[in-house]
């Protein structure tokens, strides 16, 4: 049976139209492949720079986070020690109007006997300078230098009152031997104030850092 040319070129065409259609396929399931795998390497790059980003910004706000509590911490240390300052200065004021009242009260006397006993038993010179504020002078000048007298090592005492700023107490000199002993309210209150303020301090602490 022979094949017409109307027929070789029907039989052709089925084969080309195979042909294209296998290689279509072909291309297209390869082409579909090339794509997949650009798409995956395209969201990898994507993820990747989201991260970045992602992270970078990260990385940005914990260190805004870390300045603003920097921030916070600074100010709050700073109001600490403003209101320790500020408690401390109403200490000082509280312990100087407390010893103006003193002065003034019935048991000042007292406190002078015993603390000038107790200075003249400490110092060793015979020649000693009292130094005492003019209140105490005009208040209790006579008393002091009757005790003066009373005792049997019989010092030579000059009393001189010109430090108003030691509230009250005295100060005694040798000036011999180069020795002084302050015995003046001053003087207290600068240690009250040291041990009272170390005191204070330790106590705000726990209340302000808690």
């Amino acid at each position: 049976m022979s094949v017409t040319v109307e027929g070789k070129l029907e039989l052709f065409k089925r084969v080309l139209f195979e042909h294209v259609e296998k290689d279509w396929a072909e291309r297209k399931k390869k082409l579909a492949e090339e794509l997949e795998q650009k798409l995956n390497e395209e969201r990898k790059e994507y993820e990747k720079q989201i991260k970045a980003i992602m992270e970078d910004a990260k990385k940005r706000a914990e260190a805004k986070r870390t300045a603003i509590l920097a921030a916070i911490q600074e100010d709050k240390e700073q109001e600490i020690i403003k209101k320790k300052e500020e408690l401390f200065r109403e200490l000082t004021e509280s312990l100087k109007k407390w010893a103006g009242e003193f002065v003034k009260s019935d048991g000042y006397k007292e406190f002078m006997n015993k603390n000038l006993n107790q200075a003249l038993d400490l110092m060793e010179g015979q020649n000693l300078v009292l130094i005492l504020t003019n209140r105490d002078m005009d208040a209790l000048g006579s008393f002091i230098k009757e005790k003066v007298a009373q005792r049997v090592d019989r010092k030579n005492i000059e009393i001189t009152g010109h430090k108003e700023d030691i509230i009250g107490g005295f100060i005694i000199e040798d000036r011999e031997k180069g020795i002084v002993a302050d015995f003046s309210i001053k003087a207290l209150i600068d240690e009250a104030k040291e041990y009272m303020g170390k005191l204070l301090y330790e106590k705000l602490d726990e209340v302000l850092k808690a």
